[in-house]
């Protein structure tokens, strides 16, 4: 993990400077969608950890309308802040929601119940819901041609499934478009194969059509070609 905050210093410095900046720009949106949550069900929030900057990368105009793909939804919690904030997105959301979260999360083992929530969270909004998993789900939607402007991936960290799941993910994304990467910098000592390693692997295969934008503990990167 060191070697790759070396090997991007520059980066990983001005996006720290960035992550500050727009804590200050959304401290407005965040504290009203803490509100939002007051009476949801919810067992954890650590997408508020990091709703500032996954801001800072959506759509400036709130009434665009653009495609917007979950990957690993839990029990909604991002994908009810899209959702809430932009009335135009069309959102597809993909979990498993049956098998054990392999993100380290299992505060609970009923996984029906966070399913549950997820739909209660949700049920006032119009989305796309896919159980299935991530990789199936997405070759099936590069069938059907649908791609999209906003990729959130925030599935498996295991290093293999990553790399997999941003591989999908690039084919859908449409040029200009963004894929916001959760938690990629932790390390696990259970895991085989970091998620950064898979990360690295895919900064790699896909160095001529990326730009890094930001490159923190998240990290979100642009389709030029």
């Amino acid at each position: 993990m060191l070697y790759l905050k070396v090997k991007y210093f520059p980066l990983f410095i001005k996006s720290k400077l960035l992550k500050k900046k727009s804590k200050i720009t959304f401290k407005r949106d965040k504290e009203n969608f803490k509100n939002l949550i007051l009476n949801k069900k919810l067992s954890v929030k650590w997408f508020l950890n990091n709703l500032e900057i996954f801001s800072f990368f959506l759509p400036k105009d709130k009434n665009r309308v653009f495609n917007y793909l979950e990957i690993g939804c839990y029990e909604g919690l991002s994908a009810l802040y899209v959702m809430d904030r932009y009335k135009n997105v069309n959102a597809t959301l993909v979990d498993l929601w049956d098998l054990p979260n392999r993100n380290s999360l299992p505060l609970t083992n009923n996984f029906e119940k966070v399913e549950e929530n997820f739909n209660f969270n949700l049920k006032d909004y119009d989305f796309h819901k896919v159980k299935q998993d991530s990789v199936i789900a997405m070759r099936d939607l590069y069938k059907k041609k649908i791609f999209f402007d906003f990729i959130y991936i925030d599935g498996s960290h295991n290093g293999e499934d990553i790399l997999s799941d941003a591989i999908e993910a690039f084919k859908l994304l449409k040029i200009n478009g963004y894929i916001f990467f959760d938690d990629f910098l932790q390390h696990d000592k259970d895991r085989k194969i970091q998620s950064y390693d898979g990360i690295e692997s895919f900064l790699l295969l896909f160095r001529n059509y990326i730009e890094i934008k930001y490159f923190q503990n998240n990290l979100v990167i642009k389709k030029i070609l």
